[in-house]
C-alpha cells in the first residue's frame, strides 16, 4: 500500500502539501497568537492585569501610530500623482504602454475597490507583520435578470441563441395567448411571459485581501517564489462547488461520516487539527478546501508550478499553475534580510504602549488617592460609619465632643515629579524616533510655529518623515509592484474582451492586441510623505519665475527655448496632482492655433489709424506680441 502511494505522482504532491501543513501549523499558530495580541493592543482591550479599585486605563499608542501612518501611505499610493508607470520595452510599444497604464488603473480602481484593497493591504502589514493580496483572472459570466411580456417563440429562440445580444437562459415561461390561424389564414404565433437571465461575458482581474489566518506557509521563506516553498490557502466553500475542483460531493460526505468510526482516519487527521481540518460542524454544508501552491519537477529537474486541491484526505484537481508562481503578493513594513516576514509597527510599539499604560495608571491612581485619601473612623464617636463619602455628608456623633476626633485622613505620598515628566517628554521622543510620529509632525504642537523658522520646520518635517518614507519604499518595491506586474501580465495572457475607457475626455477602445507588448512597471514614491502643499507652492513659485524672466528677457529666440506652452503645461499638471486630483495629464493641453511659433522674417508694416501707431507685421505669427501677453499672465 505504501509503495503504491509513493509511486503515484499525484499522491506525492498531496503528501508533500499535507506534510508542509503539519510542519508549518505550529509556526502559523504562533503568528496567529501574535495577530490576536496586536488586535487587542490596537483596540485598547483590557490587559488582564487590572487590580480592583485601581485604574484600569489602557494607553492606545499602537492605534495612534498606525492611524497617523495610514494617511501618508494612502496619499502616496492613492493620491493624485500617478504612482504606477508602464514603460515600453520596444520601439513599437509606446502607444501600447499608455493604454496598458490606463487599463491597469481601470482594473484596480473601477473593476476592483482599489482604495479598500490597498488600505487593508497596508493596515494588515502594519499590525500583523505582513499584508496579503491574492489575485486571479475571472472569466465567469455575470448574470442579469430580465422579465419580458407577450413575446413570441421565435423571439425567445433569438434570446437563447444570442442573436439579440448576449445569450439568455429561460427560468420561467408562461403561455399568455395560444397561437393559431387568423381569419385570413395567416399563422399567428403564441405569446409568452418569461423570466430569464442574461449571460454577460467577463474577462477581468480580481484582487482579494487574504486574512493571515487563512494561509499556511514557512515563516522562514525568503520570498513567495521559493522553489522548495509551499503556500496553502484554506478556503471555506459550499459542498456543491466542490465539483469545480474535481471532487465528488458524496465521497467527501462519506469521509466526514466515517471520521468518528475509523481510528486510522482519526490518527491521520490528528496532526492536521482533527475533523476541523475538513469541516467546522458535521451538519454544515460548507467544507474547507486547501489550495496548495508548490513546485513539481520534470525529468531534468526544471520546476513546474502546480496547484493541488485537497479536501480532507482526498485530492481534487492537480493542474499547472497558469500564473507561474503562487498568486499572492505580500508586503512587510520593516524588512528583515532573507526573510519574507519582517517586523510590524506592533513589534516596535508594544513596549511603548506597555510603559505608557503603566505611567497612566500610576498618575491616575495617585491623583485619585490624593484627592480621595483613606479615612479612619472612630467607632466610639459616631452612631453609624458612612459607607461612602459625598458632598454635604452629615454624620451624627454619639456624644458631645470635638468633631475632629470623629475621623482622621491618611494622606498618600505625592507622586514623584520624574514620572509625569518621563511620560510627557521622554515617551513622545521614543515614539518619534521609531515611527516619525509626534505632536509636531501631526500639527498638534501649538509652539511649533512660534519657536522655529520656516527652514527649520521644513528640515524637521523632512527628517521626521524618513521612517515612513522607508516603509513606503518597502511597500512599493515588494507587494505593490508585484500586484501591478501581475495585473499587467494577466492582461497580456488572459484578456480576451473589449473595453471602452475614457482617457483625457476621449473614449478609447482597448482590445487584447492594443496592449500586447513588452513593458516594465515602475512605482514612483519619490515625493515621499512630506507636505504636498509645500510642493504645490514651490511649483507656483516656478511659474512666477517664468513670468519674471519672460518680462525681462527681450530676445525672442532665448524665450523660445526656455518658455514654451509645454513647460507651463507640465508644471500645471504636477501642481494639479499635488492638490490630490487624479488623471491630471491631458487637462492642460497646448492650443496649437494660439501657441508660440518660430519667428520668421519681418513682413510689411500694417498701417494704423491716424491716432494710433501701426503694428509691425511678422510672417509666421505675432512673436513679440505673444511674449508680451505671456509675460502679463497672472501667475
Amino acid at each position: 500500500m505504501e509503495e503504491e502511494i509513493t509511486d503515484n505522482p499525484n499522491e506525492k504532491l498531496k503528501n508533500r502539501a499535507l506534510d508542509a501543513y503539519k510542519k508549518y501549523k505550529t509556526s502559523m499558530k504562533t503568528l496567529s497568537d501574535n495577530r490576536n495580541t496586536a488586535t487587542e493592543y490596537y483596540m485598547g482591550e483590557p490587559r488582564g492585569d487590572e487590580v480592583e479599585g485601581r485604574s484600569e486605563v489602557v494607553s492606545r499608542d499602537l492605534f495612534e501610530i498606525v492611524e497617523s501612518q495610514m494617511p501618508s501611505f494612502m496619499r502616496i499610493f492613492y493620491g493624485g500623482q500617478r504612482v504606477v508607470e508602464v514603460n515600453p520595452q520596444g520601439a513599437d510599444d509606446e502607444e501600447k504602454a499608455k493604454l496598458m497604464e490606463e487599463k491597469i488603473n481601470y482594473d484596480f480602481q473601477k473593476l476592483n475597490n482599489g482604495f479598500k484593497i490597498l488600505y487593508q493591504f497596508f493596515k494588515d502589514a502594519l499590525l500583523y507583520k505582513i499584508g496579503v493580496v491574492k489575485y486571479k483572472w475571472d472569466k465567469n459570466p455575470k448574470w442579469k435578470s430580465h422579465e419580458y411580456e407577450n413575446i413570441t417563440e421565435s423571439y425567445i429562440q433569438d434570446l437563447t441563441n444570442g442573436v439579440l445580444g448576449n445569450p439568455h437562459i429561460i427560468d420561467e415561461k408562461i403561455l399568455v395567448k395560444e397561437g393559431g390561424l387568423s381569419v385570413e389564414g395567416i399563422p399567428i404565433e403564441s405569446t409568452y411571459n418569461i423570466k430569464c437571465r442574461e449571460k454577460i461575458k467577463q474577462s477581468k482581474p480580481i484582487f482579494t485581501n487574504i486574512p493571515l489566518n487563512e494561509l499556511v506557509f514557512n515563516i522562514d521563506m525568503k520570498n513567495v517564489e521559493d522553489i522548495d516553498g509551499v503556500i496553502i490557502h484554506r478556503i471555506k466553500i459550499h459542498k456543491r462547488k466542490l465539483k469545480e475542483y474535481g471532487f465528488n460531493e458524496e465521497d467527501v460526505n462519506n469521509t466526514i461520516d466515517k471520521f468518528d468510526d475509523r481510528t486510522e482516519l482519526q490518527s491521520r487527521f490528528q496532526d492536521l487539527g482533527g475533523l476541523q481540518f475538513i469541516i467546522d460542524d458535521k451538519k454544515s454544508d460548507f467544507v474547507y478546501l486547501n489550495e496548495c501552491y508548490l513546485y513539481d519537477f520534470d525529468e531534468n529537474g526544471e520546476p513546474i508550478p502546480k496547484i493541488v486541491h485537497i479536501v480532507g484526505d482526498q485530492t481534487g484537481k492537480i493542474e499547472v499553475n497558469k500564473y507561474g508562481r503562487p498568486p499572492v503578493c505580500i508586503i512587510t513594513p520593516t524588512i528583515i534580510s532573507h526573510r519574507l516576514i519582517g517586523m510590524s509597527t506592533f513589534d516596535g510599539a508594544k513596549d511603548i504602549q506597555d510603559v505608557s499604560t503603566g505611567f497612566l495608571r500610576i498618575m491616575l491612581d495617585s491623583g485619585y488617592y490624593q484627592n480621595s485619601p483613606v479615612t479612619v473612623w472612630n467607632p466610639f464617636r459616631v452612631e453609624t460609619i458612612p459607607e461612602e463619602r459625598f458632598p454635604g455628608l452629615k454624620v451624627v456623633m454619639s456624644e458631645d465632643g470635638d468633631p475632629r476626633t470623629v475621623m482622621a485622613t491618611m494622606p498618600s505620598a505625592p507622586l514623584a515629579p520624574e514620572i509625569p515628566d518621563i511620560y510627557k517628554n521622554v515617551m513622545p521622543k521614543i515614539k518619534g524616533r521609531r515611527f516619525g510620529v509626534s505632536d509636531f509632525t501631526q500639527g498638534l504642537d501649538p509652539k511649533a510655529l512660534a519657536t522655529r523658522t520656516s527652514g527649520g520646520i521644513s528640515q524637521l518635517m523632512t527628517s521626521s518623515q524618513q521612517p515612513m518614507e522607508l516603509i513606503a519604499r518597502c511597500f512599493a518595491e515588494t507587494g505593490v509592484r508585484d500586484l501591478f506586474i501581475a495585473d499587467m501580465q494577466m492582461n497580456i495572457d488572459f484578456y480576451d474582451a473589449e473595453t471602452n475607457i475614457k482617457i483625457n475626455d476621449k473614449w478609447a477602445m482597448i482590445t487584447p492586441e492594443s496592449i500586447n507588448g513588452l513593458f516594465d512597471i515602475s512605482i514612483d514614491v519619490g515625493i515621499g510623505t512630506g507636505s504636498k502643499d509645500m510642493i504645490f507652492n514651490q511649483l507656483i513659485n516656478m511659474l512666477n519665475v517664468y513670468g519674471n524672466v519672460a518680462g525681462a528677457v527681450q530676445d525672442p529666440n532665448i524665450l523660445l527655448t526656455m518658455f514654451t506652452p509645454e513647460n507651463i503645461k507640465n508644471i500645471l499638471e504636477a501642481a494639479w496632482e499635488m492638490l490630490g486630483f487624479k488623471n491630471a495629464k491631458g487637462r492642460f493641453t497646448a492650443n496649437e492655433r494660439t501657441g508660440i511659433t518660430p519667428a520668421g522674417p519681418a513682413g510689411p508694416a500694417v498701417q494704423g489709424t491716424p491716432t494710433e501707431q501701426g503694428v509691425p507685421g511678422v510672417d509666421g505669427g505675432g512673436m513679440e506680441e505673444n511674449y508680451r501677453n505671456m509675460a502679463a499672465m497672472p501667475y
